[in-house]
C-alpha cells in the first residue's frame, strides 16, 4: 500500500472539526453552571500541554503512529495489549458520538423517524470516506471547515444585541468547586477525545507537523467552543441552558435580522451533522487501523464495513434513551475516558523518551 501523506492545513481543519463537532451541538462543562464559557477556556488552557504530550510522542517516532510507537517502545506483545486499550476506547467513544448523531437528528428534525435510520445513513456514509483513504477524509474536512467555521462566528455576531451581560455575573457564583468539575469535564470531552489523532496520524508530511498540526487546530476549534458557550450563556441564561439538551439550536432560533433573516437552525444542524461526519470517520479510521496493526494486516480497508456495522449495532444498544446517556455523561463519562486521554499518553511518552535516550547514548558511546 502506497503511504498516504495529508498536508498541514488539512491536518489542522481535521482537528478542528473533530474538537468542535459534537461539542456545536451538545453541552460541555455544564457543572460550571454560568461560569461554563470559564470552565471551557480554562480546560483550552490546560489543554495545550496535553496536546504537546501527544505532538511529543509523533515526533519521536516519526511516520508511526500510536500503535508502532507502542510496540517499539514496550515490545511485540505488551505493545499489542496497550494497542488494544486504546482500539477499545476508540471504539466505544465512536459510538458514543454516533448515537449523539442519531438522537440529535430524530429530537429536532426527524421526531418520527426511528433513530437507527439516520445512525445507519451516517455509518454507510462513513465507509465510504474511510475506505477512500485518510487523504480523501482530510480532504473533505478542508472544504467542510470553509462552510462550518463561519457560520457560529456569524450567529455570535448576529445575537450581540439579545445578549445579557447579567446572564455570567457574578463570576464563580456557584463556587470553585462546580467551576473545576465543569473544567475536567471540558477537559475531557472535548479537547481530551483529540488522543483518536495518535492512532491516525501516520500520514503527516514532517517531523514537526504534528506540533504544528494539533496545537494550531485546538486553538482554533478551543476557541470557537469557547466563543459559542458564552454565547450560549449569554443569549439563554444559566437555567434555560442546562435544562436543554442542544442549546445551539435554541441560540441558532433566536436570530432575526428584520423580515429578511431568521431562524438559522437547519443551517446549524447541516453544520453540526457534517462535523459529526467528519468526527466518527476519524475515530472508525483510527479503530480499524489499530485493529489492522494489532493483527498484522497489511491494509484497513478490507475491515471497514464490518466494524463500521458494529458501532452502529453497539451504539443502537448502549443506552435506552436520551436522558440515560445525558445522566451517563454527566456522572461516569468524564472518569471513564480520562485514563486513556492523559495518563496513558503520558506513561507512554516517559517510557518512549527514556528508551529514545539509551539508543542515543549507545550511538554516542
Amino acid at each position: 500500500m502506497n503511504r498516504e501523506v495529508i498536508a498541514d492545513v488539512e491536518g489542522i481543519c481535521l482537528v478542528i472539526l473533530f474538537i468542535a463537532g459534537s461539542t456545536l451541538a451538545l453541552p460541555t462543562g455544564s457543572p460550571a453552571g454560568s461560569d461554563l464559557w470559564l470552565a471551557v477556556l480554562f480546560a483550552l488552557i490546560i489543554a495545550i500541554p496535553l496536546y504537546l504530550i501527544y505532538s511529543r510522542l509523533l515526533s519521536l517516532y516519526p511516520g508511526n503512529d500510536i500503535f508502532d510507537i507502542l510496540e517499539k517502545v514496550f515490545g511485540r506483545f505488551l505493545g499489542k495489549v496497550l494497542g488494544l486499550i486504546f482500539v477499545l476506547y476508540t471504539f466505544s467513544l465512536s459510538s458514543l458520538i454516533l448515537r449523539d448523531q442519531g438522537e440529535y437528528l430524530i429530537t429536532l428534525s426527524l421526531p418520527e423517524t426511528p433513530m437507527i435510520v439516520p445512525m445507519i445513513m451516517m455509518t454507510i456514509l462513513t465507509i465510504f470516506i474511510v475506505k477512500a483513504g485518510i487523504e480523501t477524509l482530510a480532504g473533505w474536512a478542508k472544504l467542510f471547515v470553509i462552510f462550518n467555521s463561519p457560520i457560529p462566528t456569524i450567529t455570535i455576531l448576529m445575537l450581540i444585541p439579545q445578549m445579557e451581560l447579567n446572564n455570567i455575573l457574578p463570576i464563580f457564583f456557584n463556587g470553585v468547586k462546580p467551576f473545576l468539575q465543569g473544567t475536567l469535564q471540558a477537559l475531557v470531552f472535548p479537547f481530551g477525545d483529540s488522543v483518536v489523532f495518535l492512532m491516525i496520524f501516520f500520514a503527516l508530511k514532517t517531523k514537526k507537523s504534528s506540533y504544528n498540526v494539533l496545537i494550531k487546530g485546538l486553538l482554533w476549534g478551543g476557541m470557537l467552543i469557547v466563543g459559542v458557550s458564552l454565547t450560549e450563556v449569554l443569549v439563554l441564561g444559566q437555567d434555560i441552558y442546562l435544562s436543554t439538551y442542544y442549546p445551539n439550536h435554541s441560540v441558532a432560533g433566536k436570530v432575526q435580522i428584520g423580515e429578511i433573516l431568521h431562524r438559522l437552525e437547519v443551517i446549524a444542524i447541516v453544520a453540526t451533522i457534517t462535523s459529526f461526519f467528519l468526527k466518527i470517520s476519524v475515530c472508525l479510521l483510527a479503530v480499524c487501523n489499530g485493529i489492522s496493526k494489532i493483527f498484522g494486516f497489511k491494509d484497513y480497508r478490507f475491515i471497514v464495513v464490518p466494524i463500521a456495522l458494529l458501532i452502529c449495532n453497539f451504539s443502537y444498544f448502549i443506552f435506552d434513551n436520551t436522558m440515560d446517556k445525558f445522566m451517563w455523561g454527566t456522572r461516569a463519562g468524564t472518569y471513564y475516558f480520562l485514563p486513556f486521554q492523559i495518563f496513558l499518553p503520558i506513561i507512554v511518552l516517559i517510557f518512549a523518551e527514556i528508551k529514545k535516550r539509551r539508543e542515543l547514548k549507545k550511538k554516542t558511546g
